[in-house]
């Protein structure tokens, strides 16, 4: 049975949990701006591939990355990586922390190449100090499945919860991830080296997530739901985002209906045409489309070296 992402969201509340880039792949040089523009004088290119500055981050990223939501394939990740992608998004929901979760599978795929990729987890907010699914486990267990020491860009994802599954609302999400524990745990991480960047995911209310995140002062990467139905207010609010330093990330690229539920994911007539139109957008660095197939793949690659 198909579930929504809504559906999906308020089902964990009920559920078990079971050194910073140099960057051949993944940095800029120090001469470049740290703005996110798709012009090619704003690009820095390692070997056949142009990279896009992610914001204010620094860090430079293939205009496609795998969302891995839906893989449970390492051969199949590392090949998009072997032919040019150079970043990953992911999220502890993906599994929760379960045998064979999505983590798990990134942690195997990236294996011996990790300072080459940039890995990019969210992280649910709404669970309280003491529960299984408080944010400190997340994270951790997220370290190990990886097999790293640290994540580049640390997401909180929205929608959120709580723990008797009750859905907050916009302002109750926003209070969560303003201030107070949470928030001071994910600066404490930053201090210590264990995330690079933070940011906020977003699958609706998307124009009120990127107003709060510029005035936050608090992020520097925003994942955005965003397609060619997408409302004109939500790509007003991401040029206004751009223009502050907030790099853009967009994800539901091939899925203009994805509202509507999860079997309406990837439902695009022409998921090149799809991917293309977001990826034309200069105020986008980079699109996530989730792949499970070697032909999702290479469709997404050819997408990419065209727009690159």
């Amino acid at each position: 049975m198909k579930i929504t992402r809504r559906e999906f969201t308020k089902k964990v509340g009920g559920l078990g949990v079971g050194g910073i880039l140099g960057l051949g792949g993944c940095g800029l040089r120090e001469d470049e701006q740290p703005l996110s523009e798709t012009r090619t004088d704003k690009r820095s290119t390692i070997g056949q591939m142009k990279l896009r500055r992610l914001g204010k981050t620094g860090l430079a990223l293939s205009p496609v990355g795998f969302g891995a939501q839906r893989t449970r394939d390492a051969d199949l990740i590392r090949y998009a990586l072997d032919q040019g992608m150079n970043h990953i998004e992911t999220s502890w929901l993906y599994g929760f922390g379960r045998p064979g979760n999505s983590c798990e599978c990134i942690g195997k795929a990236i294996a011996g190449r990790r300072d080459s990729i940039c890995l990019a987890v969210a992280y649910e907010a709404g669970f309280p100090p003491g529960h299984k699914a408080w944010l400190p486990r997340q994270f951790e267990q997220s370290l190990r499945d990886l097999a790293t020491d640290h994540i580049d860009v640390f997401l909180w994802h929205h929608p959120q919860v709580t723990a008797n599954n009750r859905e907050l609302t916009l302002k109750e999400n926003q209070a969560l991830v303003a201030g107070g524990e949470r928030v001071d745990r994910m600066r404490k991480w930053k201090a210590e080296g264990k995330i690079r960047w933070c940011g906020v995911t977003t699958h609706g209310e998307q124009a009120e997530w990127l107003k709060f995140v510029v005035e936050s002062k608090l992020y520097d990467v925003a994942v955005v739901a965003f397609n060619s139905k997408s409302p004109k207010d939500i790509a007003k609010a991401m040029q206004e985002a751009s223009r502050k330093g907030i790099g853009l990330i967009a994800m539901k690229t091939q899925s203009p209906n994805y509202l509507d539920g999860e079997a309406t994911i990837g439902d695009a007539p022409d998921h090149r045409k799809a991917l293309n139109w977001v990826l034309s957008k200069d105020y986008i660095t980079a699109a996530i489309p989730g792949m499970t197939t070697r032909n999702q793949v290479d469709l997404n690659l050819t997408t990419m070296r065209s727009t690159a």
